[in-house]
């Protein structure tokens, strides 16, 4: 096999020649055959105007939340389940304290009646087998 040299072998024609002054009337041939017409011009502000518009919309929508957040949760009606956990959970009033707070009218729209008659509570003493576990604990 041969070893490769790449510097000091002759180099190869390839054949293909032009003919002679060609390339002078090269352009005086190609030139007429282009089309005249103007290339379609596209401004640059057209396209500034969809970013506009978007930029319009975000800063809508960045400021209609807050908003909207703000009207949304001013409600000031108090969830009463989630007041009583609070008072059970979060104060050190007792009882009586909060006896005294109430007047009349509070105490009276609280006060529960129980009208269980004799047989009633009959039904349940005899019906039930896990009162002596209460009374235990």
């Amino acid at each position: 096999m041969k070893p490769f040299k790449l510097e000091n072998e002759p180099k190869i024609n390839s054949g293909f020649t032009t003919p002679e002054g060609y390339f002078d009337s090269f352009t005086d041939k190609v030139l007429p055959q282009l089309s005249k017409e103007e290339p379609k011009v596209i401004s640059i502000f057209s396209r500034r105007k969809t970013w506009y518009y978007a930029a319009a919309a975000l800063v809508v929508m960045l400021l209609s939340v807050p908003i909207y957040n703000n009207f949304a949760t001013s409600s000031e009606e108090v969830d009463a389940v989630a007041l009583e956990d609070y008072i059970n959970n979060h104060t050190t009033i007792s009882d009586d304290e909060i006896a005294d707070l109430l007047d009349k009218e509070d105490l009276e729209k609280m006060k529960l009646e129980l009208n269980l008659e004799d047989e009633a509570v009959e039904d349940i003493l005899l019906n039930n087998t896990d009162l002596e576990q209460y009374i235990i604990d």
